[in-house]
């Protein structure tokens, strides 16, 4: 791709991929808010019901794995027009489902759209759009999907009580078809079509040992000495090493490992994933908190995330133009910081959070994971050779949504083994593994701080070696 120049059309594909992404992502995190309804109406456990999330996230992640491939593979417009067809399918099942296993079906099938338009949208932003305008590019995409989870629980609440949870989707069903029109006037084709095989075989190991990893992890709430845990979690070790030695033979890579070489690289995904991983897992927590231990309506559930993240999704373009300006040492070490002082909140009101301290500290936490979270991205990006752009970005993508998932999965455990031990309230109970959950978020921006600090230690030597 020869023409760099920023017109109109070129926007206005990065921005359908995105709105794209943000249904998706709306789906998400709307139902959050739902989950008590619907463990009453099909009769399943708060273990049980966040599988909608953790599936939905895991699926999506699983899809990723190939992006890079797909994008290689076909154009844009044909990644773009699958995504919403498969999607809007699977939406359409959601809400005729009669049982929970038909929804948990169409969900997956859903996710395999969102798990299309993700990655297609980063693609596009580092292939049509000059590198010194990045940061911005990633931030205004970043917007469109930051108000997903914003919008989405105050969304879902809202249609399931004065609906019910089904037209959640039947919106969506509507959003989905006036993005695809939209979309096809201006996505086109941006790169030659390469026509090669597809590993299989590393597609099948990895997807399986992600697959193991987070069902493994769904025993945590049983406590930690569990067989099951620790096995899923040893085959699936397994799984991982078997994949690295396929992908070293094979010729057909599904991801580039080489990414990895990079010690830049590895400080990046670590806290790109475990800001995900806080973000998801802590939107999972908050509307069933207020509901179950504040007592409030689905309603309130979803409003309480709303004031926070609109503020912080409104300010995500002025985040990216930040770095642009100051560069990611100022950014990210702002954002990380925010993330620590959120999740240390939470923590330390955790077991009497009222509704107002939900609004302002999750407002807190949203500042610090956008001014975070899409910089991150770009930082580590910027450092990759051209040719390994697009598996960086297939990982980082794929890498968020498995935080994603894990997140609602370990958290929803920490919840569900003190709700298990009946000697107290269920509210009590519920309050308590919500408090541990928070503590658990604070050790892990904790981390990422620490990431942070060997990213900029890493470049500032790369730096070095390149004066040399």
């Amino acid at each position: 791709m020869k023409d760099k120049s920023v017109d109109g059309k070129k926007v206005g594909a990065v921005l359908t991929t995105a709105l794209m992404s943000f249904t998706g992502i709306l789906t998400e995190t709307s139902l959050n808010v739902t989950f008590p309804t619907m463990m009453k109406q099909f009769n399943v456990s708060l273990n049980t019901v966040q599988w909608l999330a953790t599936g939905y996230l895991l699926m999506i992640a699983i899809i990723m794995l190939g992006s890079s491939y797909l994008n290689q593979r076909f154009t844009a417009r044909q990644l773009f027009a699958a995504s919403c067809m498969t999607f809007t399918l699977g939406s359409l099942i959601c809400a005729l489902a009669p049982n929970f296993i038909i929804l948990l079906l169409g969900r997956l099938l859903s996710a395999f759209g969102a798990g299309l338009s993700t990655p297609l949208m980063f693609n596009l932003i580092v292939e049509i759009m000059p590198q010194a305008r990045w940061g911005f590019f990633m931030g205004l995409a970043g917007l469109v999907i930051a108000m997903a989870p914003t919008l989405g629980p105050a969304f879902g609440g809202a249609v399931n009580y004065y609906m019910n949870w089904r037209w959640i989707f039947i919106f969506v069903i509507i959003m989905t078809i006036l993005v695809f029109a939209a979309g096809m006037f201006v996505i086109g084709q941006y790169h030659e079509q390469v026509k090669q095989s597809f590993d299989w075989l590393s597609y099948f190991l990895l997807s399986t040992a992600l697959v193991l990893t987070t069902l493994s992890l769904n025993q945590v709430g049983r406590g930690w000495r569990q067989l099951q845990l620790w096995t899923g979690l040893l085959v699936a070790g397994v799984l991982f090493v078997l994949f690295k030695k396929s992908s070293d033979r094979s010729s057909k890579k599904l991801i580039d490992l080489r990414v990895f070489q990079h010690p830049l690289f590895i400080f990046g995904i670590v806290p790109y994933f475990l800001l995900q991983f806080i973000n998801i897992g802590i939107s999972f927590v908050l509307p069933n908190y207020a509901q179950i231990v504040n007592r409030s309506s689905s309603l309130i559930g979803g409003l309480v995330l709303l004031p926070g993240s609109i503020l912080a999704g409104l300010l995500n373009p002025l985040f990216g133009r930040f770095y642009d300006q100051v560069g990611g040492r100022i950014a990210l070490g702002i954002g990380g910081a925010t993330v620590l002082l959120g999740c240390s909140l939470f923590a330390w009101f955790g077991l009497n959070l009222t509704t107002m301290l939900i609004i302002v500290i999750y407002g807190i936490l949203m500042l610090g994971h956008r001014m975070s979270f899409s910089n991150t991205l770009t930082e580590t990006l910027k450092w990759q050779p051209k040719e390994l752009q697009s598996d960086a970005t297939a990982i980082m993508q794929t890498g968020q949504q498995l935080a994603g998932s894990v997140g609602e999965t370990i958290l929803a455990s920490i919840i569900a083994s003190s709700q298990a031990q009946h000697n107290a309230s269920y509210r009590f109970l519920t309050a308590q593994g919500s408090y541990w959950a928070f503590i658990f978020c604070v050790s892990l921006a904790i981390l990422i701080l620490f990431s942070y600090l060997l990213l900029f230690m890493s470049e500032k030597r790369l730096r070095q070696e390149n004066n040399k």
